[in-house]
């Protein structure tokens, strides 16, 4: 199934249905990434997603396909290479970062999800600033 600019479409029933997304990224290069349902947390009451595992980083937009970017990252990572510095500041010119499981999960929190489910969360270390969700 192929799916295009999807306006309401909600990731998580799409990813419980099928499992699976194709995420096409960079057409010039050809990146092609799988995302895959691995398990769901049903003791998970927070209203955000959360990234629980991963590895690597994404690339920049027109690195030149994996070997290029297998050398984007050897001259990026080697302080000592002679064309390093002019690497780092093409990446930067590209918000490349490297994998930040910490900084990503931060970014979620951000995304309009769903409520969270304050009465199922252990409060001792949380303070609700606001829970607009919950009727009196």
């Amino acid at each position: 199934m192929t799916v295009r600019k999807p306006t309401g479409l909600k990731i998580d029933d799409y990813l419980e249905k099928h499992k699976e997304i194709l995420y096409r990224y960079d057409f010039g290069d050809g990146w092609e990434f799988i995302i895959r349902l691995e398990d769901i947390a049903n003791d998970y009451y927070f209203g955000y997603p959360t990234l629980l595992d991963g590895a690597e980083t994404a690339p920049p937009e027109d690195v030149g396909g994996i070997p290029g970017f297998y050398d984007f990252l050897e001259t990026y990572r080697d302080e000592k290479h002679p064309e390093h510095e002019e690497m780092k500041a093409w990446a930067d010119s590209q918000g490349f970062r490297e994998y930040d499981p910490e900084w990503t999960n931060e970014r979620l929190k951000a995304i309009a999800y769903k409520k969270t489910e304050w009465d199922k969360i252990n409060h001792d270390r949380y303070k609700i600033i606001e829970d607009k969700y919950r009727k009196n």
